[in-house]
């Protein structure tokens, strides 16, 4: 399963010697799925996310902290997370087989 992290902040940082201002597109408490980076990327301390333009975007990896496969399944209607949707198919069927499993 993917790994997922939730944003715990959004403020504005300056990205190296590109010199430019990138206001995030994130929102504080939401859920975010982890995308690939590159080995200078993982080094650099970023992490990469599909943000709100819909677009996978780096940012710093303290603007998260990880989320535990058992906290996406605890409350899954109470989570909002940006995946595609074969992911949320994959998070449904394991939220509803430990629902099944809890019942028994």
């Amino acid at each position: 399963m993917d790994k997922y992290v939730r944003c715990i902040r959004n403020d504005t940082y300056f990205h190296g010697d590109m010199a430019e201002n990138f206001a995030p597109d994130l929102i504080v408490g939401e859920v975010y799925r982890l995308l690939p980076v590159s080995a200078s990327e993982e080094r650099r301390h970023f992490v990469r996310v599909i943000d709100r333009s819909g677009v996978g975007c780096l940012y710093p990896n303290d603007y998260f902290e990880m989320v535990s496969e058992e906290e996406l399944l605890a409350a899954p209607a109470a989570v909002t997370a940006h995946m595609n949707l074969r992911d949320k198919v994959e998070l449904r069927t394991l939220a509803d087989r430990q629902s099944a499993r809890q019942q028994r």
